[in-house]
């Protein structure tokens, strides 16, 4: 087992954490309707995106610049939505674990085609 390996756990981790925290910032932060476009329609869309382009074994997973896209938008998303609401401290930790893990993923998926 190698780190690449190790780091997929942390992935979903990261995936599930950024789920809940854009729920609960969009439904406790926000007033109506921005409450329900951010609480509950933007995470669906997400999850949406992430099930059909970027999720491992998907069937239709995208090109790796698709996909680095989409994560893009959905990390920066939660990393503005914590920065803006909660704390500039928790928003930057969160991006910096998603951006270390992000780049490790990526990287490891790149090393494995390569073998």
């Amino acid at each position: 087992m190698n780190l690449f390996t190790l780091n997929a756990p942390i992935r979903f981790l990261i995936e599930i954490t950024t789920t809940i925290l854009i729920i609960t910032i969009g439904l406790t932060k926000y007033s109506l309707p921005l409450n329900i476009l951010i609480g509950i329609l933007l995470p669906i869309i997400f999850i949406s995106l992430w099930g059909f382009f970027i999720a491992p074994h998907s069937p239709k997973q995208g090109p790796a610049i698709l996909r680095i896209f989409i994560e893009l938008i959905i990390f920066g998303t939660c990393t503005y939505l914590l920065i803006s609401k909660e704390s500039t401290l928790i928003g930057l930790i969160y991006l910096t674990i998603t951006l270390v893990n992000t780049v490790m993923i990526h990287m490891g998926s790149t090393l494995s085609r390569k073998k």
